[in-house]
């Protein structure tokens, strides 16, 4: 490495994710983390739980690089070629911020007014909400430092650590998912207000100092988020949170005038099919054998087959199949309500406005990715398809100028980009421009200036105002538009309700099942499909029957009590975890007809309690004479929990 040509150094990824879990300890057996490559890398060697069923922390690694005076990546600096320092500040203010109603930068939002979460605490009591530990260092003289002062009410907090870890790279871990109120008098009430409570996510800024010989390196600061776990890791968002950032960014990268169709096409179409495992009605349409088997290899060369000249004109079979598959996805211009649009996703405006059903009640890509399908669609794209295609195994099998880049992607690629309502990992404000001042880098805010007060209400023209709350965010800024606690929204977020949606069944449509799941395979189900001595016919049955993943919540009791449930047994509920055919298997015959190779399986805690599991649910609805409505009312502005949907 040529250090003497770094004059820049940058961290990586710009935004990391971390995730609470309630499994103890902080050694790096206890932890694992993050994705780094944007592809499912499967389990991590130590498992997504510990031997009592408790979940592990996902834990956020940064890593340094240093660039030349042409911006050029020149290689990672490590503690064998640097001194590094590390600062980390985070902070968690949900509790002192507003009321999530609704994304206040749709048109919808214009009359909102979004009132004080906590308006009861008044004046200097205020800042008793928000839990601010401050910024914590770390480097080779004290590797370890935990956010453990802030306080709620004169009750200290817990938010994570950071640890020095190997080569001088920075880990960060979040919170154990723990929420609880000031007292016992503040129960739940809403799908993402509830006045007195405090979860133990967080955000903030990552800074560091960087020392080459005797010289001193400036350093681009990062951005760490502690998100709720995931239940569906090494699958992709319909809408991944990385391609709503890079849209909102278009003035800084512009999209590719001739879309390539491995790169800005096909991610889409495995988006769809990786949501065949967790939702029943994805996998009718878009799942192995479904509708549209998005999982064929001959269909997906369909699909890549670019139109070609001849002598007697242009040679195009697929132009129909093409505007065919176009048409079906919603417009992103939003000029009238779409009931069965792709994705078959709940938007941004579900259930938050009064009469007329707004556009936004449903889901539609990014503007960039519905520009890249148009000119697919037309013909114009690159047609680079080549199956399999080959991957690295760990970031380090990426060449190390392409190392930065892939980190920032794999970070975010994992985060479900919407509906925004509000969301899981983060919300509407990641998809304005003002929020950054370069790809993925967040402005922030100058500590030595405090944030103004914006009143008793939120509204459109102050949150999007020069000047106003996303022209520079400081520690926890990101994370405070969020629900109140995390449990009440990933609980309540189901599919399959809300008359807006007249074809509906109880599968579609649904707001993030990538992230958190509706309907999956179970280690029942897939012990049967697996075994050779059943008979086809009942290994197929087996196949195509989807178990209620929130079954552990009590699916018969109301919709305040499994809210509840889920403060305090979040880690009970499945993991999926990606299980391959084995190769006796894949050889057995026609078996590979019957099943895909890999399988997405819900994994249990052996010590999980509760009540029995809700009889399975077959993926075709009309196969199943009396399939169980397993609907939860809406999760509106108007909507409480204390009635059951």
């Amino acid at each position: 490495m040529k250090l003497n040509a770094i004059v820049e150094a940058r961290i990586h990824p710009a935004i990391g994710i971390a995730r609470v879990g309630n499994a103890p300890g902080n050694t790096k057996a206890d932890y694992f983390i993050g994705p780094q490559l944007p592809c499912g890398a499967g389990a991590p060697p130590n498992g997504y739980r510990d031997a009592q069923g408790r979940i592990r922390r996902q834990a956020a690694e940064f890593r340094i690089y240093g660039y030349d005076k042409q911006g050029n990546v020149v290689g990672e600096l490590t503690e064998e070629v640097a001194a590094i320092t590390w600062r980390v500040e985070i902070a968690n203010r949900k509790a002192s911020w507003y009321n999530f109603d609704a994304p206040l930068d749709i048109p919808e939002a214009s009359t909102l007014r979004m009132a004080r979460r906590n308006a009861q605490v008044q004046g200097a009591d205020r800042a008793k909400l928000s839990i601010t530990p401050g910024r914590r260092t770390v480097g080779k003289a004290r590797r370890r430092a935990t956010f453990d002062t802030g306080q709620f009410f004169g009750k200290k907090v817990y938010l994570g650590e950071i640890h020095y870890a190997d080569k001088g790279r920075l880990h960060f871990l979040g919170g154990h998912g723990k929420s609880e109120p000031i007292s016992p008098e503040y129960t739940l009430t809403t799908f993402a207000n509830n006045a007195g409570w405090h979860d133990d996510t967080s955000d903030g800024p990552v800074s560091a100092a960087v020392r080459i010989g005797n010289r001193t390196v400036p350093v681009i600061s990062a951005w760490v988020v502690t998100a709720p776990p995931n239940y569906a890791p090494d699958l992709v968002a319909t809408q991944p949170l990385y391609d709503v950032i890079v849209d909102a960014l278009a003035q800084m990268s512009p999209a590719a005038s001739v879309p390539s169709f491995t790169r800005d096409i096909l991610p889409v179409f495995r988006q769809f099919q990786d949501s065949q495992w967790v939702n029943a009605g994805f996998a009718a349409q878009f799942g192995w054998h479904g509708l549209i088997d998005f999982t064929r290899d001959d269909f997906i060369k369909m699909l890549a087959t670019a139109p070609v000249k001849r002598d007697n004109g242009i040679y195009d079979p697929f132009k129909e199949l093409r505007f065919q598959i176009f048409s079906s996805f919603r417009n992103p211009g939003f000029q009238s309500f779409d009931p069965v649009g792709w994705p078959p996703l709940y938007g941004d405006a579900f259930d938050s406005f009064d009469n007329p059903v707004s556009p936004r009640a449903g889901f539609a890509v990014t503007r960039q990715s519905y520009g890249y399908l148009q000119g697919w669609m037309n013909g114009n794209f690159t047609a680079d398809y080549a199956s399999p295609a080959s991957l690295p195994a760990s970031i380090d099998d990426v060449p190390p100028e392409k190392q930065p880049e892939t980190l920032d992607r794999a970070a975010l690629h994992f985060c479900a980009g919407g509906p925004f309502h509000p969301g899981v990992e983060l919300t509407w404000p990641m998809r304005r421009f003002s929020m950054y001042w370069a790809m993925f880098r967040l402005r922030q805010r100058d500590a030595s200036i405090p944030e103004p007060d914006y009143g008793d209400f939120m509204t459109q023209e102050i949150a999007t105002a020069d000047g106003g709350p996303l022209s520079a965010s400081g520690p926890g800024d990101l994370t405070k538009w969020m629900a109140v606690p995390w449990q009440t929204d990933t609980a309540g977020c189901r599919a399959g309700y809300g008359n807006d949606f007249p074809e509906n069944d109880v599968f579609l449509p649904s707001f993030w099942p990538s992230r958190v799941p509706n309907q999956v395979l179970s280690e029942e189900s897939y012990q049967v499909v697996t075994d050779p001595g059943k008979p086809i016919e009942e290994r197929l049955a087996a196949f195509s029957h989807r178990d209620p993943w929130p079954a552990p919540l009590n699916l018969n009791a109301t919709t305040l009590s499994q809210v509840s449930t889920m403060i305090d047994r979040f880690h009970e509920l499945g993991i999926l975890e990606r299980r391959e055919l084995s190769p006796s298997e894949r050889s057995a015959g026609a078996v590979v007809d019957y099943f895909p190779e890999a399988m997405y399986v819900q994994q249990l805690p052996p010590s999980a309690a509760g009540p029995a599991p809700a009889p399975p649910v077959s993926q075709f609805p009309n196969l199943m004479a009396d399939v169980q409505d397993i609907r939860l009312g809406p999760k509106g502005r108007r909507r409480r929990l204390t009635s059951n949907g």
